[in-house]
This record gives structure tokens, sequence and C-alpha cells, in this order.
């Protein structure tokens, strides 16, 4: 009986490792496609370079992408006190952030990828898991 129970408190352990371990791999993706801060300084075609240096022109040119200029301490805090609850899941900013979002130009989806860039101060709106953001969905002006 000592083991039965055992188990049960040693599986419900494993699936909150491995939960957190998936919200933990989310936010890093989070961070690789949408965190710059402070702004990269790559010169000019910053959406083109940026696009390419966090991996984001392979296999395919990916559509369009937005790149948060603000500290990570902002961010996640829009999951909480610094963002107003959407639904259970989505968390818009009280604040406004510098946004650049980067857009492909034509067609053609296959490198090399070509991109405009629009910067803006805009208001974010993110999904959030266990208190990190998790996924960029759209900022608002």
């Amino acid at each position: 009986m000592l083991f039965k129970g055992f188990g049960l408190g040693l599986f419900i352990i494993l699936a909150a490792v491995l939960m957190l371990s998936s919200v933990a791999a989310d936010y890093e993706i989070f961070l690789r496609q949408h965190y710059d801060n402070p702004k990269s300084n790559v010169g000019d075609h910053y959406c083109n370079k940026m696009m390419q240096r966090r991996g984001m022109t392979k296999p395919i040119c990916k559509d369009v992408n937005s790149f948060i200029h603000g500290t990570k301490k902002k961010i996640i805090a829009v999951c909480g006190d610094g963002g107003e609850a959407i639904d259970d899941r989505l968390w818009r900013s009280k604040n406004q952030f510098q946004v650049t979002t980067c857009k492909k130009k034509g067609s053609s989806t296959k490198p090399p990828c070509e991109y405009t860039e629009h910067k803006s101060g805009r208001y974010i709106v993110i999904a959030c898991e266990n208190g990190f953001p998790v996924h960029y969905v759209e900022g608002q002006t």
C-alpha cells in the first residue's frame, strides 16, 4: 500500500515537471522569436538580418514576426499585474512597448527572404502559461 501511494505521488511530481519543462521550452521559443532588448544594432535591413539570425527564414520564410523591445521583467509582468486578462490565457499589456514588426515581401516562401519593417509603440497581447509568455498574439496602437 505504501508503494501504491508513493507511485501516485511520483506520477504527480513527474507530470508537474514535464508540464513546467514544456512551459520553459515554449518561453524560450517566445524569447527567440519575439524578444530583442535592447534593440540589436545590426545596421541596415534590421528585419532581414534578425529574421535570419533567429532562424525564421529556413526552411521557409515566416510571413510576419514582431520583436518586442522591452525588458524580460516587463514582458513577463504582462502575464500578471502589468497586464489585463482577456480570457484565461490571453493578456493585454497595460503599457505600450516599442515593437518592430517584420513582414515578408513578395509571395515566395523560399529563401533568400526579404522583409519590410514597421516600428511603433503599441500594447501587446500575449498568451501566458504559468505566469510566462509563450506566444505573441498581436500589438495594438
